[in-house]
């Protein structure tokens, strides 16, 4: 599916920089390699598919010329690879409005996967004519073209208050990154360096203290509890249970029970401590 689509690598990389991410996408696609320094000139020669940006430590001027380059050919998707990785320079990466953000070592099956959507991408833009590309899997518009508070953090903030409400129904990670504007990737990588967990780590703790909740009412039945936090299969959400508050949840319902005894205290504190991971 790979083998027709046209890459144009532009090198920002230190020459000790080890080629092997270079070599794997030869093998998957047509690639042509170029220095910053003639970026521009050469982009404009071939007009390339995608265009891969790989950074070591990227500085202003190589920033700048991303940007240039994007400013340039719109509908061309930009695909980012770094060394170096900071929440502020995935947020910069998303406004640049680059297709996604990689973050070296690339696994083969990762890079495999960005090249398949972009060759999608290629043949559709082919059919209808050459126009500026919005695809699900695009990042956020620039900041000039974002409406008041659609930031990064702000959409984030959307997408947490989103889980904590829906978080007992079946939930997609490609159709929150689609609300975004993100592919999968992104959305994942922004998802864990902003909240410290996956997507759906944090969605299984939501549903766990959920399921703390309704067993410290009286008489739980635990497939009940189960389908009302989210969890389809009852017999998984008590091994997960018993590995994430050291309790079954019939163990926990018993002592949530016995308000009165000590070990009432027991399971309060067992909930606030799981409860507190989620704040």
């Amino acid at each position: 599916m790979t083998a027709s689509l046209r890459a144009q690598w532009v090198s920002c990389a230190s020459n000790d920089s080890p080629a092997e991410l270079l070599e794997q996408c030869k093998r998957l696609c047509q690639v042509i390699v170029c220095n910053s320094r003639s970026a521009l000139t050469a982009i404009s020669s071939t007009k390339p598919d995608i265009i891969v940006f790989e950074f070591d430590n990227p500085v202003a001027e190589q920033l700048h010329l991303l940007q240039s380059v994007k400013r340039l050919h719109p509908s061309v998707p930009i695909l980012m690879i770094t060394s170096t990785h900071s929440e502020d320079l995935a947020v910069w990466a998303f406004r640049a409005r680059v297709w996604n953000y990689l973050v070296k070592p690339v696994p083969l099956r990762e890079l495999k996967s960005n090249l398949e959507q972009l060759a999608k991408i290629s043949k559709r833009r082919e059919t209808v004519g050459r126009q500026i590309e919005r695809p699900g899997a695009m990042m956020p518009l620039a900041s000039n073209e974002q409406a008041p508070g659609h930031t990064e953090k702000a959409v984030m903030q959307r997408i947490i208050e989103n889980l904590r409400r829906d978080h007992t129904t079946r939930l997609s990670v490609s159709q929150l990154a689609r609300e975004c504007g993100m592919s999968r990737f992104s959305f994942s990588r922004l998802f864990r360096s902003s909240f410290g967990c996956s997507c759906r780590e944090y969605v299984m703790r939501l549903r766990i203290d959920t399921a703390c909740k309704l067993l410290e009412a009286p008489h739980p039945s635990v497939t009940h509890v189960a389908i009302a936090a989210g969890f389809t299969d009852a017999s998984y959400f008590a091994r997960l249970f018993r590995r994430h508050i050291s309790k079954s949840p019939i163990e926990y319902a018993q002592v949530a029970s016995a308000k009165l005894s000590p070990r009432g205290t027991v399971a309060r504190q067992d909930s606030t401590a799981w409860r507190s991971k989620i704040a």
